[in-house]
């Protein structure tokens, strides 16, 4: 109430059209509320101080009129008034006011350019399940699929006993006979899952059905259903190795090696197609038979004849053309990701939203220069990138790893050689194992093949070759075998009553034989602190 009172006194001295007209200026000041107050009092105080000398209310009107004349419009008043305050204030007010007005601008900037990301919804048009199901089966007749055997072998899988799963004993040296005897009767109740995976690897082909749970991610509803039958087949590999070492230990040695065969072909019917880990299962299946058969070789005097036979199996089964490791099907997640991504134009097009930024930029400054530029990759621009990574990656496959180490190309430097996205860039030293892992598979086969065609030359020759060469002149091996890490062949060197064959390995130094070691000082193969060793095999 006192301050109403106030206001209104505030013009008691002066005529009513100068108080107007010092309102009307402070109205059009649009300034803070505490500056026009003060600019109100000094006009007020100028006006008082003017009329002060006026003997009587027309003299004062007179001159008011004559000091609003002078003053001009009111509103070029109110603006030069404003200005003045403006530039009387502190120099931190000053310089918070600009930073604040400059803030705001590249606020508005920014939020001008991640509105495209923002605006919009994806189209979920394609089922990537299904689009990979037909892309497995390609033109293959169902009959020639294997799978429902797998399956039944699956069903009919009599659980592991839970002390095997955990023992670490050697077979059979640690086994008391009551350990044996609960080995024999798990293998026994096994005999079917067993004859199903064995007639399951008489099929030229594999290839599964994949179901897709749900609305969401194709790698979020698709894994767990990938996941549950990986995790049941290396239950039927492990049940296989252990009816294989039972053969070999019964004296069933042509038996044994028989099921190592069939647990080859179960490796190799997971090998180039399918999704990327569906394959990596594939090659620990086939690298535990090769495992096995070496371990029969070295516990087991095997006749020349089925060292014969079993050399010319394998080598025929090594001979299949298809890659080991194919990133085909593997594209189908990004597919899916794009999808979700992006919007849809109708013709293949479509621009980017904020959740697929990970897909089309580099790192953190890239993320900032497409922002401020507007210059986001589209979704046809983001697909063929996609494209074009995994065919320079099956490129890379194909070079032994001896040419990607003279490159040097090593896990780090792939990140760099696929400078695509940043999704993309973090799979660079993952996808270098992976192409190392078919390039050791591919060696531990050449390997093996040596060895019973070494074994074999010994058995009817009655010594052990002088050199690879001459198991090449007389026919006991079509080809040299040759070590990718060393890009010659495998390293063979006779002793007084044995050989020696070895790869140089990861580190890729021909360390003359000295195996690589575990943290335990255990011999591994493929370490990367020695020569990778496959015969004479070590004690596993």
């Amino acid at each position: 109430m006192r301050k109403k009172e106030s206001k209104r006194s505030s013009f008691e001295n002066i005529p009513t059209f100068a108080a107007k007209f010092i309102k009307l200026v402070i109205k059009k000041m649009r300034y803070r509320r505490k500056v026009r107050r003060d600019v109100r009092a000094e006009l007020i105080a100028h006006f008082e101080d003017e009329l002060r000398d006026c003997v009587n209310n027309r003299e004062k009107e007179q001159k008011a009129e004559q000091l609003i004349a002078g003053f001009g419009d009111p509103k070029l008043l109110a603006v030069l008034m404003r200005r003045a305050k403006k530039r009387c204030r502190p120099i931190w007010k000053k310089v918070l006011v600009r930073g604040l007005q400059v803030f705001g601008i590249i606020f508005l900037y920014l939020l001008i350019c991640i509105s495209p990301l923002i605006i919009g919804r994806p189209t979920i048009k394609v089922n990537y399940a299904d689009w990979l199901n037909e892309f497995e089966q390609a033109d293959r007749d169902a009959a020639d699929n294997a799978r429902s055997y797998y399956e039944k072998a699956d069903e009919l899988y009599v659980e592991m006993p839970e002390w095997l799963t955990k023992g670490k004993a050697n077979w059979p040296t640690d086994f008391n006979d009551v350990q044996l005897l609960s080995l024999v009767s798990w293998l026994e109740g096994n005999q079917k899952s067993l004859e199903a995976l064995r007639a399951a690897a008489q099929y030229q082909y594999y290839w599964r059905h994949y179901k897709k749970s749900g609305e969401g991610k194709l790698a979020e509803t698709l894994m767990p259903d990938i996941m549950e039958p990986l995790l049941d087949y290396r239950y039927l590999a492990f049940a296989m190795r252990w009816q294989i070492r039972y053969e070999a230990y019964s004296g069933d040695t042509n038996e044994a090696l028989r099921d190592c065969v069939v647990l080859v072909k179960f490796g190799d019917h997971l090998h180039g197609h399918g999704l990327l880990i569906e394959q990596l299962v594939g090659i620990a299946v086939e690298a535990t038979a090769l495992d096995e058969i070496s371990r029969i070789l070295r516990k087991t005097d095997v006749p020349a004849e089925v060292l014969g036979a079993i050399q010319e199996e394998l080598a025929k089964q090594f001979e299949k053309r298809e890659p080991i490791i194919s990133l085909e099907a593997e594209k189908v997640f990004w597919y899916d990701q794009i999808q979700r991504s992006f919007t849809d134009d109708g013709r293949g097009g479509g621009r980017v939203l904020i959740r697929g930024m990970p897909y089309v930029v580099q790192d953190n400054k890239d993320i900032l220069w497409r922002l401020l530029t507007f210059s986001y990759p589209g979704r046809r621009e983001t697909i063929e990138q996609i494209n074009g990574y995994f065919e320079k990656a099956a490129e890379l496959f194909e070079e032994t790893p001896r040419d990607l180490h003279n490159k040097g190309i090593d896990a780090d430097r792939w990140s760099e050689v696929f400078e695509t996205s940043f999704m993309l860039r973090v799979q660079g030293p993952a996808f270098n194992k992976v192409g190392q892992l078919g390039w050791r598979l591919k060696t531990d086969r050449a390997a093996l093949l040596t060895v019973l065609a070494t074994m074999r030359y010994q058995k009817e020759q009655g010594k052990y070759p002088d050199s690879l060469d001459e198991l090449v002149e007389v026919d006991y091996l079509d080809d040299l075998p040759t070590d990718p890490f060393a890009d010659k062949p495998l390293v063979y060197k006779k002793t007084d009553d044995n050989f020696i064959l070895y790869s140089v390995g990861l580190n890729f130094i021909d360390d003359s034989g000295k195996p690589g070691r575990d943290k335990n000082d255990q011999v591994r193969k493929w370490m990367d602190n020695g020569d990778t060793v496959f015969w004479p095999m070590p004690e596993l």
